[in-house]
């Protein structure tokens, strides 16, 4: 998860890859329609995964990826862990033969094998024009993505409720975010759906931040290497609600809630709709509002994807997402990495509309009644995770 700016959201995709959207390779174009009477296209990325190893290649990349994880993984002695594995696997030739695709999996298996991450994977460097692996810059949401803001209304007199896909901080979702904020200002209740959140930025967390807080409140704490910080490959940029300060081989950064015009906001009921699908920067979110009391939390415990970072190439076929740095609670010092976070009000994610909605004041029948006309562009349960 990291501060994404407007024209700059290649590392939240990377973020949405590795939280099970079904999209295409981060960067890669998409395919051609197939001409007249020929049979189904195959993306280019498709192409690349059925391509066999080349001689070394597989040992090549282990080795390269066990090196960079040492150098940058958030934790080192995790990484050394990873390291050693990799190391161990590719001098035993685990990694000799099969295809590119097989391999990107094999070694994500093994790697969560050693350590559970709700972001470390190795994929496949993107292919054809626009291809490579930058750890920032250009492009858009994934092909499939849903839209970024599902949907954004005044539910029932006086309560506001937004659904959201990720937060991309693109001018169209911040703006879409405004309007709605704006239009809800005066509402007694807010309502967030992150059901199926896969994450992203900060930005719009700022922006509704503003409005909900009176005051200027610290929120959580996101730590990364020095070294990871002053080289520019940190993907989290300083600004007003994010101030670093050095501590120990740590920049410490404070995100903060910096309020804005007073608006009734400040005083309204606050519901956080989550599940075990609600991931990465849903969860900063919802940490956030859950440690400063400003919040009620419903549905059930979220994805345990902690660790921020973004895509690092490997060579000129393979890539790695590298978690370099953590968000924790300024309290206790704890993340969520494999754990999530637990809701203040547990009950099945399907429901958790309708009970906050009854928490509203709502009867029982209009909350069922308008739960029926939301229906997430995804499903908000997943029965299996890799995180944990």
């Amino acid at each position: 998860m990291r501060r994404v700016p407007s024209k700059s959201i290649i590392v939240a995709a990377a973020i949405m890859l590795a939280a099970g959207i079904p999209a295409r390779s981060l960067g890669a174009q998409a395919a051609p329609p197939p001409a007249a009477g020929a049979g189904p296209s195959v993306s280019p990325a498709a192409a690349a995964a059925k391509l066999s190893l080349e001689s070394g290649e597989g040992k090549a990349v282990a080795t390269k990826l066990a090196d960079d994880l040492v150098s940058q993984f958030v934790f080192r002695d995790q990484a050394e862990a990873y390291a050693a594995m990799l190391k161990k696997n590719a001098a035993a030739g685990r990694y000799d033969n099969g295809t590119r695709g097989e391999l990107a999996k094999l070694l994500t298996d093994d790697l969560q094998a050693v350590h559970k991450d709700g972001h470390l994977h190795v994929m496949l460097a993107p292919q054809g024009p626009g291809g490579g692996v930058r750890g920032n810059g250009g492009g858009g949401p994934p092909a499939g993505l849903p839209p970024l803001i599902q949907a954004a209304k005044t539910i029932a007199p006086g309560i506001g409720y937004i659904r959201f896909t990720a937060f991309f901080g693109s001018d169209e979702e911040m703006a879409g975010v405004r309007k709605w904020l704006a239009e809800n200002r005066n509402d007694r209740v807010l309502i967030f759906d992150l059901r199926n959140h896969h994450g992203g930025g900060l930005d719009e967390q700022d922006a509704i931040f503003s409005y909900i807080f009176a005051r200027k409140t610290p929120l959580v704490k996101m730590a990364v290497a020095k070294d990871i910080y002053a080289s520019g490959h940190s993907p989290i940029e300083p600004g007003k609600t994010l101030v670093f300060a050095a501590d120990g081989d740590k920049m410490v950064g404070t995100h903060s809630a910096i309020p804005g015009a007073a608006t009734p906001l400040r005083k309204a009921k606050v519901y956080v709709l989550v599940s075990n699908r609600s991931a990465s920067a849903a969860e900063h979110f919802t940490l956030a509002l859950k440690t400063t009391g400003r919040a009620t939390l419903i549905g059930e415990t979220t994805a345990g994807a902690n660790h921020f970072g973004g895509p690092r190439p490997l060579n000129e076929h393979f890539a790695v997402w590298m978690p370099v740095g953590r968000t924790y609670d300024i309290k206790t010092g704890k993340d969520w990495e494999g754990d999530g976070i637990a809701p203040d009000i547990a009950v099945d994610p399907k429901q958790a509309l309708v009970i906050a909605l009854e928490k509203a004041g709502l009867s029982h029948d209009q909350a069922v009644k308008l739960d029926a006309a939301e229906v997430p562009a995804e499903p908000v349960h997943r029965d299996k995770l890799k995180a944990r």
